[in-house]
């Protein structure tokens, strides 16, 4: 009987566990056998983009709300998943992808504030890596997207 509550309790913990430790597993380099994503990332056009993005408030709020949505329900499916394959092809990782240069301010934000896995949707978008150093960490790459589309 005080076995069961015993096992009760350590449930919690053993998924924390898990999940705090899932996304140190993931080295950058582990998408490049799904993505088909060759060449590194040598010139910015997001500066160009992010000048001619429309002002209209109210499309900017749908965008967001829209990657916001996508965003949540991508970590959601995916948080305990240890496949590239299956985390890139998740329907919400695609339609992020699919909103191209809309979503860059958004995926800049989220991997500045907290790096992950989000990152490869920035070699689909443009595809493009930002660097070819095969021990490169997904933090690493993260900074690196960042310093490169914040010039």
């Amino acid at each position: 009987m005080q076995l069961a509550r015993l096992s009760n309790k350590l449930k919690p913990l053993t998924l924390v566990a898990g999940m705090l430790s899932s996304n140190a597993a993931f080295a950058y380099s582990d998408i490049d056998a799904f993505s088909g994503v060759l060449t590194m990332m040598t010139n910015n056009r997001t500066t160009e983009y992010l000048q001619s993005v429309d002002g209209d408030d109210s499309v900017a709020f749908l965008q967001k709300f829209r990657f916001q949505n996508h965003l949540i329900n991508w970590q959601n499916r995916t948080m305990f998943l240890s496949s590239t394959k299956a985390i890139i092809e998740n329907d919400d990782f695609q339609s992020i992808v699919a909103m191209g240069n809309s979503a860059v301010p958004y995926i800049l934000e989220s991997i500045e504030t907290n790096p992950s896995t989000l990152v490869w949707a920035l070699n689909l978008i443009y595809n493009r890596k930002i660097t070819d150093l095969p021990n490169i960490t997904i933090s690493e790459a993260c900074n690196l997207w960042v310093k490169e589309l914040k010039k």
